[in-house]
């Protein structure tokens, strides 16, 4: 059984930061090929994922990251905003 996430990538400001790569870490390692790109209103959307705790690693084109750590549960979704802060993040 697996999860999902549902997604946003945001400026500190609030404003949505499209074209973001967002990847995923799971606690037991990298989870392989499970990535998705933000949209123009800065939501992604991440399935087929392992339940426990994975870390999402959002990249943006001028090089800043910013990370969140989200809690997956075999069939729900999870819904996380990563707010690109310097290059912190803040769950939301």
């Amino acid at each position: 059984m697996t999860g999902a996430i549902h997604g946003r990538v945001v400026a500190e400001d609030g404003r949505p930061l499209s074209g973001a790569s967002v990847a995923v870490q799971h606690a037991a390692g990298p989870v392989p090929d499970i990535a998705a790109l933000t949209g123009a209103d800065g939501t992604f959307e991440l399935g087929g994922l392992p339940p426990g705790e994975v870390t999402l690693q959002a990249h943006l084109a001028s090089g800043q990251t910013a990370r969140a750590r989200v809690q997956v549960t075999a069939n729900s979704v999870a819904s996380v905003t990563i707010t690109v802060d310097n290059g912190w993040a803040r769950n939301g």
